[in-house]
């Protein structure tokens, strides 16, 4: 099996559960406080999924013909598996793997942007809302305390409206928050390009 094989038949798979790892991230913090025992469970499912996060990233560095290139060229890969903060965002990527998995045309493809990428924005407003609202609950000065907060935070900053009346006071917050920023311009821009290619696509014949 090669690594493109392996990559289209785990894509769906990989999906959901990258989305039940996120499920597992933002439930104990959205409806905090949870009981011990629940919060025990969800974070064995975290540890599970993880665990097979790792095994598919050396499953695939395996089949990689090249391993020293497919670790540079897939640093953002590592990143998830290695760093907890960054592990919901395999959602993602995963999305990215399913939507192009299920096309087998450039035209398609490019048909399917907009819905990725607003499943995209989605999901990050809801993993970035989850995590700024652990981060500054009790911050002193904080004026994100709910849900509603975190997610109301989350969809003026990843759109780069910057409505203002809420926003991070502690360090850390502000770090994600210029995580969300960055995103909301990559996806932007990322729509505007796919407008433009889409119009060009229709003077060009279907692969």
């Amino acid at each position: 099996m090669t690594l493109i094989e392996w990559q289209r038949k785990t894509a769906l798979a990989t999906l959901i559960l990258s989305l039940l790892y996120t499920f597992a991230f933002v439930f104990p913090i959205y409806w905090y406080p949870i009981p011990p025992n629940d919060k025990s469970v969800w974070e064995a499912v975290s540890y599970v999924i993880w665990a097979l996060f790792a095994v598919d990233y050396l499953i695939q560095l395996k089949l990689a013909k090249d391993h020293r290139r497919y670790i540079t060229g897939h640093l953002f890969a590592l990143l998830l598996v290695a760093v907890p903060f960054f592990r919901p965002l395999r959602a993602l990527r995963a999305l990215v793997f399913t939507t192009q998995a299920g096309h087998k045309s450039r035209r398609s493809l490019i048909r399917s942007l907009p819905l990725m990428i607003s499943a995209a924005a989605i999901l990050m407003i809801v993993i970035m809302g989850a995590a700024i609202l652990d981060i500054e609950r009790n911050a002193p000065g904080s004026n994100i305390h709910t849900p509603m907060d975190a997610l109301w935070w989350g969809l003026v900053t990843v759109t780069t409206i910057g409505y203002g009346d809420k926003f991070p006071v502690t360090t850390e917050g502000r770090l994600v928050a210029g995580v969300l920023i960055i995103f909301g311009v990559a996806m932007i821009s990322t729509l505007t390009a796919s407008f433009a290619a889409w119009i060009l696509s229709q003077e060009q014949p279907e692969e």
